[in-house]
């Protein structure tokens, strides 16, 4: 088993960057000047997975937005904190209310503002097309981009060294139907 593989079996917490992970970075505005912002199916997907099998998400952006309020609340996650700028010291304070330690945590970021957090957590984790100096930070560099399913690699990197990916497909899969 490779390091990061075993870092990644601690981890039981995500906590994620929305613009430019979630999404691929761009903020649309409609006609009346609101923002608006889209993620990917497969990444909705990847967070009802690692909610189904016990794992716990928050997400952390320097902007705001109603859609992510809306993200976070309709796939569970336990935590939507917006306009931050110190992200390391909101995880910091998850692990504290939720009872984890920063190496169980993960941090998925992009750009310059995620870099303390990267480097506070036991597993900081950039996309793809992320900034060059965070990449450099980073533990693990995914192979999707923000915005194309880098929560689903993620998930699923962290339950296949967990031994759990096909107990996670599987659970997935037997659902009834209703609401996530």
């Amino acid at each position: 088993m490779t390091d990061i593989e075993e870092r990644l079996r601690r981890i039981t917490f995500i906590v994620c960057d929305f613009d430019g992970v979630l999404t691929d970075g761009r903020v649309w505005f409609d006609g009346d000047g609101r923002p608006f912002r889209w993620i990917h199916a497969r990444d909705a997907t990847a967070l009802t997975m690692w909610h189904m099998m016990g794992g716990k998400s928050a997400l952390v952006s320097g902007l705001s937005s109603k859609a992510m309020e809306a993200i976070a609340k309709r796939w569970n996650c336990l935590e939507c904190h917006m306009e931050i700028r110190d992200k390391s010291r909101v995880c910091r304070e998850i692990a504290e209310r939720h009872g984890v330690s920063l190496e169980e945590m993960a941090f998925l970021g992009d750009d310059i503002i995620d870099l303390h957090a990267i480097r506070a957590v036991g597993v900081g984790v950039v996309v793809a097309d992320a900034e060059p100096e965070v990449k450099q930070a980073a533990a693990l560099v995914l192979d999707s981009s923000g915005g194309t399913g880098a929560v689903r690699e993620l998930v699923h990197r962290i339950l296949r060294a967990q031994g759990r990916l096909d107990e996670a497909i599987r659970k997935y899969c037997d659902r009834k139907d209703g609401p996530q």
